[in-house]
């Protein structure tokens, strides 16, 4: 795709979202599978099902710019993604990132993203049938990547403790 225009910039980053939240979808429900507690497993469970409601907040963005729903792989999911198989099929060797540490990673990527998208959003003076759905969705991945930071600060509380038991 050639980028000549903040429309067709906005075309290409709103297609490189689409990918990230339906490669998401699928990475959350593994994630979910795995996780090493209950807690993280329901909060990966949790997200997984809001993630499905971004897939379709997206198609109806691109539905009010006259478009059909299309997909750009972007490297960096790709890379998450191999992140977080790698950590599935290790024995938690020291270089392995958690699936905490994965999930977090994810989630500000994905804010970084929605935040450029309402930036060219306003520059190209869109609509509120592009806008809001892109509002709400980067509200819920700066409310899920708090959840995660408060889980990440309880678990540190939990290891510290631990080590101090022993």
């Amino acid at each position: 795709m050639n980028v000549e225009t903040l429309e067709d910039l906005f075309g290409y980053q709103l297609q490189r979202a689409y990918y990230v939240e339906r490669t998401q979808v699928e990475l959350l429900a593994e994630m979910a599978a795995s996780a090493s507690s209950d807690d993280l497993a329901d909060r990966f469970a949790d997200h997984r099902e809001q993630t499905e409601g971004h897939v379709v907040r997206l198609e109806r963005v691109f539905e009010a710019l006259g478009r059909r729903p299309h997909a750009s792989r972007t490297r960096t999911i790709d890379g998450v993604t191999e992140s977080w198989r790698q950590h599935d099929e290790s024995t938690d060797g020291p270089a392995v990132p958690s699936a905490l540490e994965i999930a977090l990673t994810t989630e500000r990527l994905e804010i970084r993203a929605y935040e450029s998208l309402l930036t060219l959003a306003g520059r190209l003076a869109y609509a509120d049938d592009v806008v809001e759905p892109l509002e709400t969705i980067l509200e819920e991945e700066r409310a899920a990547l708090g959840a995660l930071e408060d889980l990440e600060s309880e678990l540190s509380v939990l290891e510290t403790v631990a080590v101090d038991d022993a």
